[in-house]
Parts: C-alpha cells; structure tokens; sequence
C-alpha cells in the first residue's frame, strides 16, 4: 500500500486519476499481463533492472514497467519514490534512472536509415547515470542528453548527470573521452574523469569543470544505486 501511494504521490500525469490507478494496481503484476503497445512506438531496448515501481509514458497511455519489458522510441519514463530503473538499449547503451525521475527517450536513431544516426534524451528532474555503448552505429551523429539548463554531448563515455536536492543540473564524468554541455551561455568541456560541473542558469555561461569530492560524488552515486 505504501508503494501504490508513493507512486501516486510521484506520478503527475496529465491523466484522468482512474487512468493513473489503473497503471498503479497493473505495477506489481506487469509480468501477467501483456505489455501495452505505444502508438508508434519503435522498441530501443528493455528493462534490464528495477526496484520499486516505474511507468513509461506515451500521450495518453500509461505502462507499468516489469522486468525486460520494451521500452520505446518518445518513451516518458517515471520512476516512483525509492525506485531504481536501468535500461539495456540496443545498442548496449545502459541507462539508470534514480528515484522520482522523469526522462524522455525522444530520439534513438542508430543510423539503419540512410544518413547520420542520433540521439536525443531528456531529462526533466531526476538523476540518471548512462554508459554508451557502440557509437559507431551512430555514423557520426550526435548523442546529447537535454536538462532544463543545458545539453550535455557525449563522446564515448560513462557519466553521471542530474539535481541533488537543488535546482542546480549537476554533471559528473566517471570515464572514457568526456562530454560536452552546451546552453545559451556557451560551451564548456570535462575530459578529466572525476571531475564535475554545476549548471546554475540556462543562460549563463557553463563553469569550468572542477574535482569534485569523495562526499559530492557519493551523493551522486547514491541516487542511482540498488539496494
């Protein structure tokens, strides 16, 4: 009961509140039920981890997430108190989202179209944490996670990204060749693993990445972490 309530508490659907119950009560047993199918909705990978209660969202329809369920291109993915989700893309890309997160899979374009393949994610609040897997299959195009006060690019990397208990968008690279955020400000790179930047403004230029603490990164960290 505490579970259906945290997830109602977390889940603010422009939604009838029957359509949200509905989701809710579906949640614990997703697995008995088949999936229900986005309009137009092109599967990009599947759930490959989850603690708590999660939904994706399309227009309209909700789906209670379970374990290796599809997940699909335009996909809002909300995760509920408490809850952990991570994602196994095709493309060997993982995704981790923390609790009372909500991130959008708006473009998953892997290039087996004629021209360039991208990705655009987005991050509306929450904390995620992504590792890329094989980006050639993007054929030079960009992989770019948008927050509500910057872009960040990824280069072949594995970082973390998100709030920590403020309105500031904060960015963490763990490993690999680095990333970019870019805004309305400029641009600004971290190519140093362990080393962070803190977007304060959507237009104000990016700071310079600095090292960040043992105490700032396990914040980080924490927020994405199974029990």
């Amino acid at each position: 009961m505490e579970t259906l309530k945290a997830v109602l508490k977390t889940l603010l659907f422009p939604l009838s509140l029957a359509g949200v119950l509905l989701a809710l009560v579906l949640a614990p047993c997703a697995g008995l039920v088949p999936p229900v199918l986005a309009a137009g909705g092109e599967n990009l990978g599947h759930v490959s981890r989850i603690q708590g209660a999660a939904v994706a969202r399309q227009g309209r329809e909700v789906r209670p997430l379970a374990l290796n369920e599809p997940v699909k291109r335009t996909d809002t993915l909300v995760t509920a108190a408490g809850s952990r989700l991570e994602l196994t893309m095709l493309d060997e890309t993982r995704l981790t989202l923390g609790a009372d997160t909500e991130f959008v899979l708006e473009r998953y374009d892997l290039g087996r179209q004629q021209g360039a393949g991208a990705v655009l994610l987005k991050l509306t609040r929450g904390a995620f944490r992504l590792a890329t897997g094989e980006l050639s299959a993007l054929r030079g195009g960009p992989f770019e996670v948008g927050t509500p006060l910057g872009t960040i690019g990824i280069r072949g990397t594995e970082f973390w990204g998100g709030y920590l208990g403020t309105d500031e968008v904060n960015v963490l690279l763990i490993s690999g060749k680095g990333v970019y955020i870019k805004n309305d400000g400029g641009t600004t790179e971290i190519v140093k693993p362990l080393e962070g930047v803190t977007l304060r403004s959507a237009t104000a230029p990016p700071p310079a990445p600095t090292l960040w603490s043992p105490d700032k990164r396990a914040r980080a960290f924490k927020t994405v972490e199974f029990d």
